[in-house]
């Protein structure tokens, strides 16, 4: 499917300005007509950029909307300092996730085991 982009955007391994044609699947090239970000293009500009499959799957497509939804879970968690030395993980909302206590660098490696899908240090007994 041949479209022209309407807002900058980055597909394969390009970042590509207002107005630039490129082809892509049927089905993303249908999203991407959706959101906004592109519309179908009858000209005979040469394309600047073929997405495969494989990248409109997810690994070489990103939109504006599609990093907002992964800049989200990195912030989830993150290191505070509690004082006396003493650092803890926080939730988004602030509040202390598991019973963690340790230095800046543990509370930070802590912070991005969580993100990465770990579960929380339960008290221990």
């Amino acid at each position: 499917m041949k479209l022209k982009t309407l807002k900058p955007l980055y597909l394969g391994g390009q970042t590509l300005v207002e107005g630039t044609p490129f082809e892509t699947i049927e089905q993303h090239g249908r999203q991407l007509i959706q959101k906004g970000y592109a519309e179908p293009d009858d000209s005979e500009g040469e394309v600047v950029v073929t997405v495969s499959q494989e990248d409109a799957a997810g690994a070489g497509v990103l939109t504006s909307g599609s990093l907002g939804a992964t800049a989200t879970p990195a912030a989830a968690f993150k290191a505070k300092h509690k004082g006396g030395g003493k650092w803890i993980v926080v939730d988004a909302a602030g509040n202390q996730v598991g019973a963690f206590s340790g230095n800046q660098e543990e509370a930070n490696a802590e912070a991005a085991r969580l993100i990465a899908g770990g579960e929380p240090e339960q008290t221990k007994e």
